[in-house]
């Protein structure tokens, strides 16, 4: 698995099924299935970030 299959940013299609992460804020965290789309972070005024995958599914 590539450095870029274990991320995502806002907007983009997920890679790879699993829990990820946002880098702005580690213990946020969300499950993400192949195939959907990173979301924005919702917390904090909501905003776009990346998220990185902390376990496969």
């Amino acid at each position: 698995m590539s450095a870029s299959e274990e991320r995502g940013t806002t907007g983009e299609v997920c890679h790879v099924s699993g829990v990820y992460y946002c880098v702005r804020h580690p213990r946020n965290e969300i499950p993400l299935s192949k195939g959907e789309r990173f979301p924005p972070f919702s917390l904090d005024g909501g905003h776009s970030t990346t998220w990185i995958l902390r376990r496969k599914a």
